[in-house]
């Protein structure tokens, strides 16, 4: 199911910046932190995270030039509630696979009547594709604080699609430093194709198919000596594929042999373990600090699985805040991945594409059993308007994706890799969502791509 916000408004705001500018701060002179000032809370003289993020929210003036532009636009599309401001967006959204959507989608914005935070987030829609028809979906953010979330999701498509999600997440289980998010699902989506495996496959050997999920998952961290963590990650899912929405080029009639494994349901129970770095300043919207892991995932007979096998991943991600000032955020990514034994179906490989590390490419491009992935974005905030504390800032985000994928490690070599430039536009909703607009280009042609989140 796929995730839109206003595309239409979205493309304005690059021509524009944001109202509600502060008076400018005198510059103060800073001294060196001390080895502990990034556990500290509250530091007067020197720049811990939470010295950074409070900059963050008091240094726009800085870059402020025009004031005004952004607000206008919000207070024309918005109606005014007792309890909160409703933002009508239109949603404009192209996919490589599925062609374009158009439709509408009201963010209904709740309000604490004692504090006036917004601690609730309503977000239906309505959209209309030529090969999925209508969509209809329904959203509910559910923010008790700026940690903690809930996400409520249902959707319904005339053809193919649909979704029943709830997840919530927590990083101070009962009170401690251990991080618990919780995800129960049932979700069918017609998005992603088949073009074959490997690096080669050709973009005319596409066939469409449908990926039915249903299940749950868990995740658990355990917190070692500041920053690591001992990750658990156990999941529990049915999966086949059917029928694609559109109405040619289908993976039963393009590959029947490979369609009949894959349309049996099977069952995937697996235990991925990982031990992670983790000294980030927030686990949606980071601007600072640095995610590493390495993991081991099992899927076992024994324990119920369909197949025998293991994946094993090692990430990084770093997030370099430029002069501490929060404007200028250089966001790196790595990703390394393969898999032993037994070869699952195709949908439960590597793959790489739209939603999985390259931008330019359709979700499933390219498929193998391990795949390399680096990303580099530059995200700056242009401007800062504190609409009713909900939109809070816009920033660009200039990217290139390099990846490949391969079947044995031996394999992996620098000529395959797949280069994709491209931009990114992005409305910040604070405390824990992001909306974002790329638009890539490469090899694979053009890619417009309209979702809620961080690539990374």
């Amino acid at each position: 199911m796929r995730k839109s916000l206003p595309a239409v408004l979205l493309l304005v705001l690059f021509c524009c910046t944001a109202a509600f500018a502060q008076p400018p701060r005198k510059k103060r002179v800073l001294k060196k932190p001390g080895p502990k000032a990034k556990e500290e809370i509250v530091k007067i003289e020197p720049k811990t995270k939470d010295d950074i993020l409070k900059t963050v929210s008091h240094s726009t003036a800085a870059y402020q030039a025009e004031g005004g532009t952004l607000s206008k636009i919000l207070a024309a599309i918005t109606i005014n509630t007792a309890r909160g401001p409703i933002i009508t967006f239109p949603v404009v959204d192209s996919s490589k696979d599925l062609g374009p959507s158009f439709g509408i989608m009201p963010v209904i914005a709740i309000k604490n009547r004692t504090t006036g935070d917004i601690r609730s987030i309503l977000v239906p829609s309505v959209s209309y594709n030529q090969n999925l028809r209508t969509t209809l979906t329904y959203r509910h953010y559910i923010l008790p604080d700026d940690k903690r979330f809930f996400i409520l999701r249902a959707s319904r498509s005339e053809r193919v699609e649909r979704e029943l999600l709830v997840y919530y997440y927590t990083p101070q289980l009962f009170s401690t430093n251990m991080r618990l998010s919780a995800e129960a699902k049932h979700w069918v989506t017609g998005k992603p194709s088949f073009y074959g495996f490997g690096i080669n496959s050709q973009r005319g050997d596409r066939s469409n198919y449908s990926l039915e999920m249903t299940g749950e998952e868990l995740i658990l961290d355990v917190p070692l000596l500041k920053p690591f963590f001992l990750n658990f990650d156990h999941a529990y899912y049915g999966k086949r594929v059917g029928d694609g929405p559109m109405d040619d080029g289908q993976l039963e009639a393009f590959v029947p042999a490979l369609y009949r494994e894959a349309s049996r349901m099977h069952t995937f129970h697996t235990n991925r373990f990982s031990l992670v770095y983790d000294d980030t300043d927030h686990p949606v919207l980071p601007k600072i600090g640095t995610y590493a892991s390495a993991s081991v995932m099992y899927s076992n007979r024994k324990l119920g699985s369909g197949y025998e096998y293991r994946t094993y991943s090692f990430q990084a991600k770093n997030y370099y805040n430029y002069k501490e000032e929060g404007r200028y955020v250089t966001a790196i990514h790595y990703l390394l991945q393969f898999q032993r034994g037994e070869t699952p179906p195709f949908y439960a490989m590597p793959q790489l594409g739209e939603s999985t590390g390259l931008r330019m490419a359709g979700d499933g491009r390219f498929t193998g059993r391990g795949k390399f992935v680096f990303n580099i974005e530059e995200r700056i905030t242009l401007s800062k308007s504190p609409f009713y504390k909900f939109i809070s800032e816009m920033e660009i985000a200039p990217f290139l994706d390099v990846g490949t994928v391969f079947d044995k490690y031996s394999e992996f070599t620098a000529k395959d890799l797949k280069y994709g430039p491209g931009v990114s536009a992005r409305l910040v909703i604070r405390p824990q969502l992001v909306a974002t607009v790329d638009l890539a280009y490469g090899s694979e042609g053009t890619n417009a791509i309209i979702k809620i989140g961080y690539p990374f």
